[in-house]
């Protein structure tokens, strides 16, 4: 019954089924799911709140382009879906500057919290595991980190030897809707003290199909490619290794301007270091050092004629230094550095919208935790940054630009309670104070931004945000079944808002219609502005085996999540996601596992200034997933996937999307993937 215990692990964290076929042999011991983005490697019935895990069987067998795609039907979060090539997370409805996207512990979300059009430069084919943190934890990495830590871990830098000194995975898959085709591989091998690890993927979509006709979406389509490499020297106690990636990435905009249509031509290359000594002293149990440099670029470029409309060019350099220690008085902890520059140049369009950018940030953090008694632990955590952050901003009196600095000292602390109840319940409470500094966007923007068809405005006289969160939780992981809950309510003191004020504008300040004579008419206008808002919500989910059928198991799953949020001065938040009820029934044994539900999302009728409302809509999809005989793969675990996606073929629009009115979420879809791994 160890696999199945897995398995509710697994599904503890993402409520929607997760097919985790092992690829090794039966009598190999299944370890605790831990969580490697908390700063002790928690395990998930240890940690105050909940946890989303993503694994690599279910990121190949979705085949997402984005990680919003691969997240965004997970309790509590939601997408952007912008474009094929756009679509973030949104944790409990927040998004851009308060979620935090990390590759192996480190930064690299390129301008992505810029624009909803920008993408993440991180493809979940490139991911071996995603983790979703909220609670105490996320203080380890920053006040961007307000509504959560994504973290994308892909074992670039080797922290073990393979067994056997070598291992390996190939991948492949194709979706009707879009025919979009997919491949992967990864290899991994060492001799002596050192293991090297080379991996490479590539997709490739049309625009998708929509319901009701055979019509596309226009400007849907997407091509990634990525390729990396890592090697690492094991010592006695650690090891110290570095890694280098590059990935390009080319999406489509879509609702294009039929004269104008618009795609986004992004490449990153990626630079890593990490090195990890254990078992220094008598307290200190591990030191962790880690390092990156990423260099990100860039174009809109029009389709027509390719010439460049806007250029975003931003690098970042950021390094961490962490201590693990035990043994002090009650307390285990870990007590770090952490220090960032982030520099952003735009030219073109790009550059009439935000002036060159700087953003410098030096902090230090501590995490704790020790029993206070046999069944209760007491987590705690807090951090102190100093962020300068400079830019050009607007005179909107003279129609000048300033450059200014403005420096904050954001100042953070959270508390929580883990307490097992016996019988595999845990319950968790957790209390945070955050504080994050505003970024260059909201300050200094200042011009147009052709993709999003808007005009926007920053604030350079914005303060610090506060947010302010309280969260309960009920857990259970166990052989039968598994359930979770949890409910939170987060008030912030100076929410900064970028919203429609109703405005519209041409390319320059002066055709505002705000503006004496301003008659422009071509974009929305955008302002950022501060208000305090409350911001509360209710999560659930649940599995339970209800029958033996044949060698495996046949159960129930559902889900749950509801978030609101309003504003002290009246009316609701923009851009929040709806209330969704989800359910199936799944099948697992040993090489066949298969699920059939439904997830409703009801219509989104509380509405920001200036939003529409959003009708609800009903995916229900459908999964099969074959581990073919040992007999016909020898050696090699081969698994064969089925996926059906949006089989009612039903409407969607996606309430959060600035691009809803004039796109439809794909249409039905078939999926077929195969994965071997040696």
């Amino acid at each position: 019954m160890r696999r199945v215990r897995l398995l509710s692990a697994i599904v503890l964290a993402s409520p929607a089924f997760v097919h985790a076929a092992q690829a090794a042999d039966d009598a190999v011991s299944l370890a605790p799911m831990v969580v490697t983005a908390s700063p002790l490697g928690s395990p998930l019935d240890e940690l105050a709140a909940p946890v989303t895990i993503v694994t690599r069987d279910e990121i190949l067998g979705r085949g997402a382009a984005t990680l919003g795609a691969l997240l965004g039907d997970k309790p509590g979060i939601a997408q952007s879906s912008f474009a094929g090539g756009a679509s973030r997370p949104i944790i409990r409805g927040l998004d851009n500057f308060r979620i935090r996207f990390l590759e192996n512990g480190l930064g690299g979300d390129g301008v992505s919290a810029v624009s909803e059009d920008h993408g993440v430069p991180i493809d979940p084919l490139s991911a071996t595991r995603v983790e979703v943190v909220r609670g105490p934890a996320t203080l380890r990495y920053g006040s961007q980190a307000i509504g959560g830590v994504v973290n994308v871990i892909n074992s670039r830098i080797p922290g073990e030897m393979p067994e056997g000194g070598f291992s390996g995975e190939a991948s492949a898959g194709y979706d009707t809707v879009s025919n979009g085709r997919q491949s992967s591989g990864l290899m991994q091998a060492g001799a002596g003290n050192v293991v090297w690890r080379v991996d490479a993927y590539d997709r490739r979509t049309d625009d998708y199909r929509v319901p009701g006709s055979p019509s596309k979406q226009a400007m849907t389509w997407t091509r990634s490619q990525g390729i990396a490499g890592g090697a690492s020297v094991l010592l006695d106690s650690g090891y110290i290794g570095a890694s280098i990636s590059h990935m390009d990435s080319d999406y489509g905009i879509p609702v294009p301007d039929p004269a104008n249509p618009t795609f986004i031509d992004m490449e990153q290359t990626k630079f890593q270091a990490a090195a990890e000594f254990n078992d220094l002293g008598a307290w200190v149990r591990t030191l962790r050092l880690t390092g990156g440099y990423n260099k990100y670029n860039h174009g809109e470029v029009e389709s027509f004629t390719g010439d460049v409309g806007s250029v975003f060019d931003d690098r970042l350099w950021e390094g961490r230094a962490e201590v693990l220690h035990e043994n002090i008085g009650p307390f285990t902890g870990a007590i770090g550095l952490h220090a960032s520059t982030h520099k952003l140049r735009a030219g073109g369009e790009g550059g009439e919208l935000l002036a060159p950018a700087d953003r410098r940030m030096l902090a230090a953090f501590i995490f704790e935790e020790m029993p206070i008694a046999q069944a209760l632990k007491l987590q705690l955590g807090a951090r102190v940054e100093h962020v300068a952050v400079e830019g050009g901003a607007l005179d909107e009196a003279t129609l000048g630009v300033d450059r200014r600095e403005r420096s904050f000292v954001p100042l953070s602390g959270s508390g929580g309670l883990v307490w097992s109840l016996g019988g595999d319940w845990v319950a968790g409470a957790s209390a945070q104070v955050s504080q994050r500094a505003p970024e260059a966007s909201e300050l200094f923007s200042k011009g147009p931004h052709e993709a999003t068809e808007t005009f926007e405005i920053g604030n350079p006289s914005l303060k610090k945000e506060t947010a302010m969160s309280t969260e309960l939780s009920l857990r259970r992981e166990g052989e039968r079944y598994s359930f979770e809950a949890a409910v939170y309510n987060t008030r912030f003191n100076g929410y900064i808002l970028k919203s429609l004020t109703g405005e519209t504008c041409d390319d320059t300040f002066d055709t505002c219609t705000n503006y004496p004579g301003g008659t422009g008419d071509e974009l929305a206008q955008l302002r950022y502005s501060q208000q305090d808002a409350t911001f509360r919500g209710l999560e659930l989910s649940g599995r339970h085996a209800i029958a033996a059928l044949g060698e495996g198991m046949v159960g129930l799953d559902g889900q749950f999540d509801l978030v609101r949020a309003e504003l002290a001065s009246g009316g609701d938040v923009p851009r929040i996601p709806p209330m969704r009820v989800g359910a199936g029934v799944y099948y697992e044994a040993d090489d066949l596992t298969g699920r059939i539900g439904f997830l409703h999302a009801f219509r989104q009728n509380n509405l920001g200034a200036f939003e529409t409302e959003t009708s609800g809509y009903t995916l229900l999809n459908a999964e099969l997933h074959y581990l073919l005989p040992r007999q016909m793969t020898g050696d090699t675990p081969v698994e064969l996937s089925i996926i059906g996606e949006n089989l009612l073929n039903d409407d969607v629009r996606n309430h959060v999307s600035f691009k809803k009115a004039g796109m439809l979420l794909p249409g039905r879809n078939l999926r077929v993937a195969v994965a071997a791994r040696f």
